[in-house]
């Protein structure tokens, strides 16, 4: 039976420039890279970011009902600063919005994929689904 979420993996296409994006703008840590093509990235807690450089023209982002959905979601407890942030580095913002439950970012990362980030609503920012 499965007992975690070990690491995600997404596409990227280049791998130095994406390492430096992901530290400078969403707080990643960057650990060894073990080969030429992927590296490793961590935040203070959950798991692992696996990037692997393509040439291919892939996303790590799906389609529902017309609307492209992330893939990854993000807890945070400064959205607010995270939206400031990417808008004053020209990230694109997708959406942003209080949904009820919290706020809810989304953007799209120099490799076209979309993430997504939630700030619940609550005190101590309490998951949504506990």
């Amino acid at each position: 039976m499965l007992e975690k979420l070990e690491h995600m993996q997404i596409p990227v296409r280049d791998l130095d420039e994406s390492i430096a994006w992901y530290v400078q703008h969403l707080g990643f840590t960057s650990h060894e890279q073990s080969g030429q093509d992927h590296a490793f990235l961590t935040l203070p807690e959950g798991p692992m970011l696996m990037l692997w450089e393509t040439q291919e023209d892939t996303h790590a982002n799906f389609t529902y009902q017309g609307q492209t959905m992330p893939v990854l979601l993000y807890a945070t407890s400064q959205i607010q600063a995270l939206h400031d942030h990417l808008k004053n580095h020209n990230v694109e913002i997708t959406f942003f919005q209080n949904e009820g439950f919290g706020w809810v970012l989304k953007f799209i990362d120099l490799n076209g994929n979309m993430w997504g980030v939630i700030e619940p609503n609550g005190k101590n920012n309490a998951s949504i689904y506990a």
